[in-house]
Order: C-alpha cells, then sequence, then structure tokens
C-alpha cells in the first residue's frame, strides 16, 4: 500500500526505529503522511483491511492554515490509533520538513527508513525549525510538542 500511494509514516513509529534501545520513544501510534490523490485509497486500506474505524471527525487543525497538512483522520482498532494526515502537495513527506525541530524529521517508506538528521537525533539533540520563529509560526501545540521531546531527554537548541 505505501509503495503504491507514496504514503509514508513519521513520529514515533520511525524514530523508534531510529532508536530502538529508548524506551521513552516506544511508538504508542502511527502517524500515516499522504497526499490528496491517495487519500481515498489509504483510508480504504485501513478500514476494510486492516479494521480500522473513523474514531472522530476529520480534523482540521487552525493552526496548520499555511502549513502542508491539509486535513487529519483519526483511525482507531481496539487501543491501537492511526493519524492519516493529508497534504495538499505534491509530496507525501511536505508536512515532515515543516515538523518544529529536526529530531523529528524522520519517516518510513514503503522500503527505507530516512532521518534528515541522523548524527543529531541519534546524539538526541535537535534545533528548532528556524520557521517558526522567524516567521512567529510558534503556537501553545508548538511549544508542548517541543517540551514533549525535552522530556524524553532530547537537547532543543534554537540556534547551531
Amino acid at each position: 500500500m505505501m509503495e503504491d500511494t507514496g504514503s509514508v509514516v513519521s513520529g514515533s513509529s520511525a524514530l523508534s526505529l531510529i532508536r530502538p534501545e529508548a524506551e521513552e520513544l516506544r511508538a504508542r501510534d502511527m502517524d500515516v503522511y499522504v497526499t490528496e490523490a491517495f487519500e481515498e485509497e489509504v483510508l480504504k486500506h485501513f478500514k476494510k483491511k486492516e479494521g480500522y474505524a473513523g474514531a472522530g471527525d476529520v480534523v482540521l487543525k487552525q493552526e496548520y492554515n499555511d502549513s502542508a497538512m491539509a486535513k487529519i483522520f483519526k483511525l482507531k482498532k481496539g487501543e491501537k490509533k492511526v493519524d492519516v494526515i493529508v497534504t495538499h502537495w505534491t509530496a507525501a513527506v511536505a508536512p515532515i520538513l515543516q515538523f518544529h525541530t529536526t529530531s523529528v524529521m524522520n519517516y518510513i517508506t514503503a522500503d527505507s527508513l530516512v532521518c534528515l538528521y541522523p548524527r543529531w537525533t541519534t546524539e538526541k539533540k535537535g534545533f528548532v525549525n528556524p520557521r517558526l520563529y522567524l516567521e512567529g509560526k510558534s503556537t501553545l501545540h508548538t511549544v508542548e510538542g517541543l517540551m514533549k521531546y525535552v522530556g524524553r531527554g532530547f537537547k532543543i537548541r534554537a540556534d547551531p
């Protein structure tokens, strides 16, 4: 399915593969990124083939108005959760490049694991995406995201 749709998995699922020894990074859910062109195919896969159901309405995030994220579908099967994040851009990885820090700019394709900042990530270091402060894009949600990784032992900096 990932190969056919160009979808990628990011978030704690990818980070837990890069740092498998880190218990605090254990994957708790799965974030699947897909373009609008393959949105229906990915949702059908999770609902029909994997047995997931919608856990709520489509979430349209106000703070994502100028980002590559168009909408988020929340799916659930028992205790397992999958977020399908849809981008209106032509590449499913586009939202990942806008993440708050380099620490989470990682993703899994159909046949590879990509870590955009391998040395920093494996050393539990990260830099804040300059867009957040240069363009005034910081929100409470962003700060909570940064603090989540500080709480997991990452040293996050705003300057190199």
